[in-house]
């Protein structure tokens, strides 16, 4: 009996030792991670010795045996720029039972490591929205046969289709969108049996390999090649894929006719080929598709110059002819699907009906005031994307959805209406002649801070753009503090250099920041001068020591945060906004409102930064791609849906920050999950009102020891700020007036 005791004794201590062994060797790779990747935020400030647990470490989930099966540091998309950046490290291939890899929307870079690509166990890969780069044709895939979740959207990605990804099989959704992927679609995406979304949206894709589409397609659910570069007819064989929900081809090259064989989908939902070539009459075999409830035909032309009309947005039709190469009208057994939208001519009015001196070419009027992509969204579609949400995670899913709505939206370039006083004010920025060059090195400075700026001073005080003296991360550039004489602080933002490649781009660029630099306002933060040169540019800007906004509200249970500090920093924002909306010359719409392009001094006075920076900093529009500026959460709905921008853009964005700044949510707070698609804090806001709970919306003390009515009066200027019709919205200048009279009293 001892002998049995002495045993297992042994057993379990030799268990036991092992498990603690490698216990504290996933705890030592997590700790080096931590080392090695760039943290500005502290984000991962638990990870630390003292904590000897990191299963209870903040993104890190383990499995019943103490391993780690999930890494989810997911940046929350309110903030303005990537929680974690840098390399990413390759010792993470040592988590050898890792499930669930999820860093989407961060600032890591380089090629994926391959040791990650050799996970085993790893079942869930979402890296998108990094700078990740690297020739896709080199990515070794083999290992990872048990991945059901691969997203790399948004990255930087190009090359063609690996063919080790074939080895992939398990694969229930794959989003390369907004990379650029090139080649042709590969015969291997089509075999998968498991596929529900497949989105290679917004790359370089020429064609598929012969018989790809619907080629065992039968599970596929959500199929997006829209702005690619496909030519020839849209392959017949996808009226296979009998299970597809959504089928977007917009932007390419696309020729011939729309084929009979789209009737057999008879789960179709969303059928979008506009901005193709295409023609002829539309098949009356569409009928058949009974849940079809979005059919995009606008923009096919068979020969754009022969039309003697250009291909981009805007293009108003005036006589049918002029509105499409498809012949004849759109058939009965179409039209008289219940819930059916068709939307057949270019430069649409979305929000209402087509103009009626229009005639005959729009007699198929959208009188739904959404546009497609919330359409996608609607009940019936959502309840049609519950299949696919049962075989993969929620977040793996919310990640889709976005790169979804992102990619799918930014397919209209932005257009700017000449017929309303909204989209009065375009967001461009008109200059004098460009200036000449400057001469190497030379800094041009707009504003005396009583010493002489040079190049050298500023990589000097910043040592050489140093990691350590990285003040913020943002879509255009990072941003340094820089003491460039004892007590003499400036705020540095270095740009990306490729933005504006050649001499054209760089003249451009000088003559806009010149511009810039002439504006002035007491809540605009101070442009005080720039360099620019072939492989370095940056602004220099006044450095205020309160930080941003964004880092206000996190830390505000620790501030002298009350009614009176609330009121003057929404004054002060929405009177900038005011300005560069009204009275600056040129107008400006600042299209990236977020809390952190809000800084504060000492005295918690508010200044708006970046104001100008989403126009002259966005990259070029090219037939493929389409910038909607701005950060997601807070881009306006009708922005977002149709790239049309306005003054009204900007009211929604600062209506979500003034939410954000009296609550205790975010714009995408995680309790928002539960809900509906697109419900953000506005909708979250409107709903505690209906409910009769508007004190509960208030931050802890603030509704206790604020005045109560004006308050109310404050979350309703808010609210209305952020509601979806654009002509229900006030304009800045209207905001300013009501919160004026909302002044706290003097005393």
């Amino acid at each position: 009996m001892d002998y049995l005791l002495s045993y297992f004794l042994i057993i379990f201590v030799f268990f036991s030792s092992s498990i603690c062994g490698q216990f504290s060797y996933e705890r030592s790779i997590l700790l080096e991670f931590k080392e090695l990747v760039s943290d500005p935020h502290g984000i991962l400030r638990s990870w630390n010795a003292a904590n000897s647990n990191h299963c209870s470490w903040l993104g890190i989930s383990c499995n019943s045996n103490l391993r780690v099966s999930e890494i989810k540091i997911e940046s929350n998309l309110s903030f303005s720029i990537g929680v974690l950046g840098g390399k990413l490290p390759s010792m993470l291939g040592n988590l050898t039972h890792l499930r669930v890899l999820s860093l989407p929307y961060n600032e890591f870079e380089g090629k994926i490591p391959n040791e990650i690509l050799e996970l085993k166990n790893l079942e869930v890969l979402n890296l998108e929205g990094n700078l990740l780069a690297g020739d896709f044709s080199g990515y070794r895939f083999h290992g990872l046969t048990k991945l059901r979740v691969l997203n790399l959207a948004f990255n930087r990605i190009f090359g063609e289709f690996p063919s080790s990804l074939a080895k992939c099989e398990s694969l229930k959704i794959l989003n390369m969108a907004g990379n650029n992927v090139s080649g042709v679609v590969p015969l291997f995406l089509g075999q998968w049996k498991e596929m529900r979304v497949l989105n290679l949206s917004y790359n370089r894709l020429i064609g598929c390999k012969k018989s790809y589409s619907g080629y065992g397609c039968g599970n596929l659910e959500h199929l997006d090649l829209s702005a690619n570069f496909l030519k020839g007819e849209i392959p017949r064989a996808l009226g296979k894929c009998r299970h597809l929900k959504t089928l977007l081809l917009s932007f390419n090259a696309l020729s011939g006719y729309i084929p009979d064989d789209l009737g057999k989908l008879r789960s179709l939902e969303v059928l979008d080929v506009s901005r193709n070539k295409l023609r002829g009459p539309i098949p009356a075999s569409l009928g058949s598709c009974s849940n079809l409830s979005v059919l995009v035909l606008s923009s096919n032309f068979n020969d754009y110059q022969a039309m003697g009309h250009p291909r981009g947005d805007g293009f108003i039709c005036a006589a049918k002819r002029d509105c499409n190469s498809f012949e004849g009208s759109i058939p009965e057994a179409i039209t008289a699907l219940p819930a059916m939208k068709i939307i057949w001519a270019p430069g649409a009015n979305l929000y209402g009906e087509f103009p009626s001196k229009w005639g005959s070419c729009n007699s198929l009027l959208m009188h739904d005031q959404r546009n497609p992509v919330e359409l996608l969204h609607s009940p019936k579609t959502r309840r049609s994307l519950a299949v696919a949400a049962s075989l993969f995670s929620l977040t793996a899913i919310g990640a889709i959805a976005i790169a979804f709505l992102i990619a799918y939206c930014c397919s209209r370039k932005p257009t700017v209406s000449s017929t309303t006083t909204e989209t009065a004010a375009v967001a461009v920025v008109v200059a004098p002649p460009p200036p000449p060059p400057p001469s190497a090195k030379k800094l041009t400075v707009f504003v005396d801070v009583g010493m002489q700026l040079s190049y050298e001073a500023i990589l000097e005080a910043t040592s050489n753009f140093s990691r350590r003296n990285c003040i913020g991360r943002g879509g255009f550039g990072s941003t340094y503090k820089a003491e460039v004489a004892p007590g003499s602080i400036v705020a540095v933002k270095r740009l990306a250099t490729e933005r504006h490649q050649g001499e054209g781009g760089a003249r451009q660029f000088q003559a806009e920041v010149n511009t810039l630099g002439r504006i002035k306002h007491p809540n605009l933060i101070t442009l005080i001068g720039y360099y620019s040169g072939e492989s370095e540019m940056f602004l220099i800007y006044n450095y205020l020591a309160g930080g941003n906004l964004d880092r206000f509200i996190r830390d505000r249970d620790r501030l002298c945060f009350n009614w009176e500090i609330l009121h003057k920093i929404a004054l002060q924002i929405g009177s900038a906004l005011s300005f560069l909306h009204n009275q600056c010359n040129p107008r400006i719409l600042h299209r990236d409102i977020k809390p952190s392009n809000i800084l504060l001094d000492g005295e918690y006075n508010a200044y708006l930064s970046d104001f100008g920076l989403s126009k002259i900093l966005s990259p070029e529009k090219t037939h493929a791609t389409t910038h909607v500026a701005g950060t997601y959460g807070y881009i306006a709905p009708e922005y977002a849906q149709t790239g049309r921008v306005s003054n009204k853009s900007d009211v929604y964005s600062y209506g979500l920050v003034l939410l954000e700044l009296i609550s205790d949510k975010r714009v995408l707070d995680p309790s928002f999950y539960t809900h509906d698609d697109g419900f953000n804090i506005s909708s979250w806001a409107m709903m505690m009102m209906n409910e009769g709970k508007t004190k509960d919306v208030f931050t802890a003390g603030l509704w206790e020891t604020g005045p109560k009515d004006k308050l109310v009066k404050l979350l309703h200027v808010a609210v209305l700020c952020t509601v979806q019709a654009l002509a229900a919205r006030p304009s800045m200048k209207r905001v300013v007036q009501r919160l004026r009279q909302l002044k706290p009293a003097a005393g």
